[in-house]
C-alpha cells in the first residue's frame, strides 16, 4: 500500500473565482469610498483572495493498494470537494495527462474522476503519475491531453470557427479605426500580439 498527497485546483472553482473577481474589485473600490479608507478597500481584496485560495484548492489522499485506488479529501470547515469511489485499476481505459504532469482525468467505462494536480508542490502527484502508467502498461489504456479529449468531443472544429470569426473581427475593426481615426500605436500592437497568438492557436 502506497500512500500520495496531491494539491487539487478543480477548474470549474477557478472559472468562478476568476468572473467573481471583477465584483470584489468594484466592491472594495465601493467600500472604498464609503469609508474614506483604502485600508479597508485592500483588506477587503486580500480578506476575499484568502477565501477564494480556500475555495479553490483540494488535499486529495489517493491510496493504492494492491489493484485498486482510493480517494479520500482533506476535511476542510467549509468548501468541501465531494467524495470519490474508489476504482480498480484494472477498470480504468483513459488517462488525460497534460505536459506529463499534470493529471486531469481517470476514466473508466461508467466513470470519470477529475484529479487537475497543481504545479504547486507536484513532486507526489509526478510520483503517483509515475506509479499510475507503470501499473497500467498490461492494460489497454489510452494516454491522451486535454487537446485530443477536445478533439474526440468533437469541439475542435467549433473551436477552429470561433477563432477565425475573432481573428476576422479583430483585423477588421483595426482596419476601421485605422481608416477613421488615423495610425495607432495602440492598434499596431494589438495587431502585433494578439492577432499573430490567435493564428497559432
Amino acid at each position: 500500500m502506497q500512500e500520495y498527497n496531491i494539491i487539487i485546483f478543480r477548474q470549474s472553482r477557478v472559472l468562478l473565482c476568476l468572473l467573481l473577481f471583477p465584483v470584489i474589485f468594484l466592491t472594495a473600490i465601493f467600500i472604498g469610498a464609503e469609508t474614506n479608507s483604502f485600508i479597508i478597500s485592500v483588506l477587503f481584496i486580500i480578506i476575499s483572495l484568502l477565501l477564494m485560495y480556500y475555495y479553490i484548492v483540494g488535499y486529495l489522499k489517493i491510496t493504492v493498494n494492491e489493484n485498486e485506488l482510493f480517494f479520500g479529501w482533506k476535511r476542510k470547515v467549509v468548501f468541501n470537494y465531494n467524495p470519490i469511489k474508489s476504482i480498480r485499476i484494472n477498470d480504468i481505459n483513459v488517462i488525460v495527462l497534460d505536459e506529463d504532469r499534470l493529471l486531469r482525468k481517470i476514466k473508466t467505462h461508467d466513470t470519470v474522476i477529475y484529479i487537475n494536480n497543481s504545479k504547486i508542490k507536484s513532486e507526489e502527484a509526478v510520483k503517483f503519475i509515475n506509479r499510475l502508467k507503470n501499473d497500467i502498461k498490461k492494460n489497454d489504456v489510452k494516454i491522451i491531453d486535454s487537446w485530443d479529449e477536445f478533439a474526440e468531443k468533437g469541439y475542435l472544429r467549433l473551436a477552429y470557427r470561433i477563432n477565425s470569426i475573432v481573428l476576422i473581427m479583430s483585423i477588421i475593426i483595426i482596419i476601421i479605426f485605422t481608416v477613421l481615426k488615423g495610425f495607432n500605436p495602440v492598434s499596431l500592437s494589438i495587431l502585433l500580439l494578439f492577432i499573430p497568438q490567435m493564428i497559432l492557436y
